[in-house]
């Protein structure tokens, strides 16, 4: 019944959860992608390290090997020169420069330039050094000293120990270079792990800061959820205690009055109408309002041709821009929601709620859900009621002539009666029964005769007060139950019905007539059975007076305990008769 409602639940929202999945693997991604690159940065400048370490060491190699050919030049010529304690150190350096060319592939390789001629030009000068040293060494020895001079002189050793030292001397720019460029490397790799560290240290705070606003945001998401769910449920709850209250509502001004209060409470800040089929279902009428001030008024009545909602069997809202679609009976700058009343597949009646200044078409949309749930709950309670009223008409109505039946009569006289007895007042019965009805049926046939009776049963009926009840007795006898009317006066109204069911006849081509026995309460009976019998014995008193006439039940006994009542019945005929 309150499927328009919104399903709130309490589990948090798919978007916020799939969020948070998205920031803890992206945050573990994050430090993952930090940790590693991190140990990439030392990775490599651990090597640069390393790398730069090895070429200054090489570097100091090189620069020993230089000063190892320099000191064994120095001592080779002091030895030539006459200093023969020069061969002890030379003979060290000698064996220090035996493998030159293997070193300087060994140590000069690794520190030059890939590409550089250089190395093998080293080897071959200290080769050819080595060897011019020890020719002249040998000379000296000898004894030809000044030869061995003339040698060294001749070969320009002195110059080859020069370029032994230029090339050594652009192997080390090189080398410095190198080292410059791995320590520059070291630097910007340092710098850039200094850099990443810094970042992943903003991004670790950025991440706090995000996790900890989307844990409020959650949260706060969360605690909405939990209000609007327990909103919800108290809506659904008082939506539920409307309809339990409205399954006892007897007629529409009790069911008007939980709508009433339902609507006050669920639907605050709006006003409200109801309105219902009127029985020939051509029009719509006014049954209630709520929360609107006096001057409002609204239409008595309402054309279901002219509203869209009926017509579409839908809500609709009428805006108060005349420029937009309205039903033809929308009045006033007043923006309304129109929600049709269905029950069982039939439209009952059409739900309004009215609303105005700037956001009120949005409120009414808001208020669709609760709205439609309102004229479910009364749609189907107002349903209800018709069924009971169709079902109660059926128990006490006479099928064929639309009258209440005998059950219903009964009850009626019982409680009249009782009135009548605790209250002193007066209750008058008329019995009617139509004459010669079974010839009727015998000669027009019973569809005939069926017709007479229904239309004795309209000319009762529009010939009496609204308190007046008209009740079939059984057959072709009719009861016509009058409170508050005393004898004289009843039997004055029973000539007036009789006059006119005579004129009946009329209308079907052939004489229709009744006759009528007038009894009354307290003038000829006393209860219920005797009311009954004295208006039958009246009426059997009429049959033999020769029918079409009225006769009246004989008054009771005087009763010292009724003389006010009798007096005032007295007083009464004049006025009676009068009118």
């Amino acid at each position: 019944m309150f499927a328009g409602l919104t399903t709130v639940t309490e589990q948090t929202p798919l978007p916020v959860r799939v969020r948070s999945r998205m920031l803890s693997l992206a945050t573990v991604a994050l430090v993952v992608t930090l940790v590693v690159t991190a140990i990439a940065g030392f990775v490599h400048v651990g090597g640069q390290q390393r790398a730069m370490a090895d070429l200054r060491g090489e570097a100091d190699q090189l620069r020993a090997m230089y000063q190892s050919v320099v000191d064994a030049d120095a001592d080779a010529m002091h030895f030539l020169t006459g200093e023969a304690g020069a061969l002890r150190t030379y003979l060290p350096e000698l064996e220090r420069l035996t493998g030159a060319s293997a070193a300087i592939f060994d140590v000069v390789g690794p520190i030059a330039a890939p590409s550089s001629a250089e190395p093998q030009r080293l080897r071959d000068l200290v080769a050819g050094l080595v060897r011019n040293w020890n020719e002249a060494i040998d000379l000296a020895t000898s004894g030809n000293r000044q030869a061995g001079l003339d040698l060294l002189a001749s070969r320009r050793t002195g110059e080859t120990v020069t370029a032994i030292g230029t090339g050594v001397g652009r192997v080390l720019n090189d080398t410095d270079l190198r080292i410059r460029t791995h320590d520059n490397r070291i630097q910007a790799g340092t710098m850039l792990v200094l850099l990443m560290q810094l970042g992943a240290g903003l991004l670790a705070i950025l991440g706090l800061l995000y996790a900890f606003r989307s844990s409020v945001t959650e949260a706060d998401g969360r605690a909405a959820a939990v209000e609007t769910a327990d909103k919800a449920r108290q809506q659904v709850a008082r939506l539920f205690e409307m309809a339990d209250v409205l399954q006892s509502a007897s007629d529409h001004a009790d069911a008007n009055a939980v709508l009433k209060a339902t609507a006050v409470e669920l639907v605050p800040g709006f006003s409200g109408a109801l309105y219902v089929f009127n029985n020939s279902r051509d029009r719509l009428v006014l049954s209630t309002t709520w929360a609107r001030a006096e001057n409002d008024a609204l239409p008595e009545t309402i054309n279901p041709n002219a509203c869209w909602a009926l017509k579409r069997g839908k809500p609709h809202v009428n805006r108060g821009d005349s420029t937009k679609l309205c039903c033809a009976h929308h009045v006033g700058s007043e923006t309304s929601l129109e929600i049709p009343m269905i029950a069982r597949g039939e439209i009952v009646g059409l739900l309004q709620l009215f609303a105005s200044g700037i956001s009120a078409e949005e409120r009414l949309e808001h208020a669709t859900a609760l709205g439609s749930a309102l004229a479910d709950g009364m749609s189907l309670a107002l349903a209800n009621m018709a069924l009971r009223e169709k079902l109660r008409n059926q128990a006490l109505r006479d099928p064929l002539t639309g009258l209440y039946n005998r059950r219903y009569m009964e009850d009626c006289l019982q409680r009249f009666v009782r009135l009548a007895d605790r209250e002193n007042r007066e209750i008058s019965l008329i019995m009617v029964d139509l004459d010669h009805f079974k010839r009727l049926n015998d000669e027009h046939g019973h569809s005939f005769g069926d017709q007479v009776l229904r239309d004795t049963a309209l000319t009762l009926t529009g010939s009496l007060r609204e308190t007046d009840i008209v009740c079939r007795f059984g057959g072709e006898e009719l009861v016509v139950i009058l409170p508050d009317c005393p004898l004289e006066r009843a039997a004055d109204k029973a000539e007036l019905l009789r006059l006119r069911i005579e004129e009946l006849s009329n209308t079907h081509g052939t004489e229709i007539s009744a006759s009528f026995g007038v009894a009354s309460v307290p003038h000829t009976s006393q209860s219920v059975t005797d009311l009954l019998q004295a208006a039958d014995q009246a009426l059997y008193k009429a049959k033999q007076g020769g029918r079409n006439q009225v006769a009246k039940a004989p008054l009771r006994p005087y009763r010292p305990d009724r003389m006010s009542d009798e007096l005032a019945a007295l007083e009464e005929f004049p006025r009676a008769a009068a009118e």
